[in-house]
């Protein structure tokens, strides 16, 4: 194997490695009570509700405020990609641009795609927490005359997680800021878009840890496909110090 093969099969693998870990992990959480244990810090067992369902400033700021704002840098991203064909400056760029473009909008869109044939429903429609369908497991099947929930992964998570796409960017752009930015913000962004609908009693944990798996599966997918494998790939630390 040639050193150039085999920087890249190191460049997949350590970028393969922790999606199949979390794999593992969600697999095993889903024989567990921690989705059902997490839900219930926001559930009143009293009302039968989740107190926080219908709260204004989660619902305006932390459902549809964030969500349309990402949906706005997906816009930009498609913008400056087509841009890149009448203004010489961004022409360098055109294929990043169209790989960001991509990655922000076919991971949520994968996310999507899996929710309409998902048999799971929202915890606010389970019977443990006042509704009427039953808590089924991930590949429990369902019975007859069972209506479909569709309500696994978490899109409003992959919302977040499909910021993830700069960090491959940064990563081709030989960008360490862009790079952990899009890491760090993909990550942190996901968790807490996907916990406001946690708290609402929309999803479960493993909803959005799965939405997260999903979208960098997906950009990773993008990357590639379309971009060039870099053969050999320094920690980001290391880059960041030769800035």
């Amino acid at each position: 194997m040639t050193t150039g093969a085999a920087g890249r099969d190191g460049f997949l693998w350590r970028h393969f490695a922790p999606a199949l870990a979390v794999l593992l992990a969600l697999l095993l959480m889903d024989r567990t009570t921690i989705d059902s244990i997490v839900s219930g810090w926001f559930y009143d067992p009293v009302s039968h509700t989740f107190p926080l369902r219908y709260n204004s400033a989660l619902e305006l700021i932390g459902h549809q405020g964030v969500k349309q704002l990402v949906t706005v840098m997906a816009c930009c991203a498609i913008t400056l990609y087509l841009l890149s064909f009448v203004l010489p400056d961004l022409r360098p760029r055109r294929r990043l641009l169209l790989f960001v473009a991509l990655g922000m909008t076919l991971s949520p869109l994968t996310v999507v795609a899996l929710r309409a044939e998902s048999a799971l429903s929202c915890p606010w429609n389970l019977q443990e927490y006042g509704g009427f369908a039953p808590h089924m497991r991930l590949l429990d099947a369902s019975g007859p005359g069972f209506a479909p929930g569709h309500c696994f992964p978490s899109g409003h998570a992959s919302a977040g997680f499909c910021l993830f796409a700069f960090y491959f960017a940064g990563l081709e752009a030989g960008n360490a800021r862009l790079a952990r930015s899009g890491l760090w913000g993909g990550l942190i962004a996901g968790v807490i878009l996907g916990m406001v609908r946690v708290v609402q009693g929309a999803h479960f944990l493993s909803h959005n840890l799965w939405a997260g798996l999903v979208c960098w599966l997906v950009i990773l997918a993008l990357h590639i496909t379309m971009m060039r494998v870099p053969a050999s790939a320094p920690p980001l630390r290391q880059q960041a110090g030769r800035r």
